[in-house]
């Protein structure tokens, strides 16, 4: 029988954090979900380090014609244009 090591400690969190439930990271990690549920520990953190892209994104007013006509991006303060960028960039993480 296999027994469970501190690599796999963190593989089966990882995994329960990625999916949000034990069968899943079960599934992931080829342990039973038992087994899963007992080394699952709350308010794990994850070790992965997860680096933003680098990309240049297209300005604010190109996208406009996109959205509905009641809603005018244009006129976004310079701290409103800030975070979207910054949303875009996580989101392509």
């Amino acid at each position: 029988m296999k027994r469970v090591g501190p690599e796999d400690i963190i593989k089966i969190n990882e995994a329960y954090l990625a999916c949000g439930t034990y069968s899943g990271a079960a599934a992931a990690t080829g342990w039973s979900a038992s087994t899963v549920k007992k080394y699952v520990q709350p308010g794990y953190k994850s070790e992965q380090k997860v680096e933003a892209v680098d990309i240049e994104l297209p300005p604010i007013e190109e996208i406009a014609d996109r959205l509905p006509p009641w809603y005018d991006i244009t006129c976004l303060t310079p701290e409103e244009e800030k975070e979207i960028k910054q949303l875009w960039g996580e989101m392509l993480i």
